[in-house]
């Protein structure tokens, strides 16, 4: 109840429990009834000018009470709906923005993407199985964790294979899993990121790009010096 005066309830033996917050130059007085609204509010003496503010589920209810008498000047009617949002006005939508590092995490996401994409985006599980002569899962699995098969979290969490890591003929290119060894990091986001992107330890070209033409001693020695470095 919103009041420039608080309204005083008529002598009962049901009193309705109360609570006094001031905002402004306004004095709001709220009661919690209990029992039939409509019942207790014929109890209640409102001052002129005071307005009332009806929370309930039971539109019947109020519309009982906005005439049930003169005494209520303007009342607003809410319902349900108007309960839940009054709850979810304590809930501090700021403690819910994701703060820098987890933007960075997001931008770190978008960028590899961008990477995959860029390299010409990536096989399915099947098409992996059909390019490496119809081998098994346990197979592929079996390179994917010894290195030698890149995979990253694809849809639904589903692996996917970086088409730029086999060479035309549908062969897997050489030195994968060495190269994976002397990485500092076994993140398969960053493995890509460091295979298709240009590097200045190779003159400028990108390490898969070595690897396809046979260099991949120089390709292990660039990964292990960005280890070095990270170091």
């Amino acid at each position: 109840m919103t009041e420039k005066t608080r309204a005083t309830p008529s002598a009962s033996n049901r009193r309705p429990k109360t609570s006094a917050v001031r905002s402004g130059d306004a004095a709001m007085t709220m009661f919690t009834l209990a029992g039939d609204p409509a019942a207790m509010f014929r109890k209640f003496r409102i001052p002129a000018g005071a307005e009332v503010a009806i929370v309930s589920s039971r539109p019947d209810a109020v519309k009982e009470i906005e005439h049930s008498g003169e005494h209520f000047v303007a009342v607003r009617r809410v319902y349900a709906d108007a309960v839940s949002k009054a709850r979810s006005a304590v809930i501090n939508k700021r403690a819910f923005e994701p703060d820098a590092r987890a933007h960075a995490i997001l931008e770190g996401v978008r960028i590899a993407q961008a990477d995959l994409q860029a390299a010409g985006g990536a096989y399915d599980l099947d098409q992996v199985r059909g390019l490496m002569r119809g081998i098994s899962r346990q197979a592929v699995h079996k390179r994917v964790q010894d290195g030698s098969l890149l995979a990253v979290p694809g849809p639904s969490n589903r692996q996917s294979f970086p088409t730029v890591q086999f060479n035309s003929d549908g062969t897997v290119v050489d030195g994968l899993s060495a190269v994976h060894a002397a990485l500092p990091t076994r993140n398969p986001w960053s493995v890509l990121n460091f295979l298709t992107n240009p590097d200045d330890r190779l003159g400028g070209r990108k390490p898969i790009d070595v690897l396809k033409e046979g260099g991949v001693d120089v390709v292990v020695e660039a990964a292990r010096r960005m280890g070095e470095q990270g170091a």
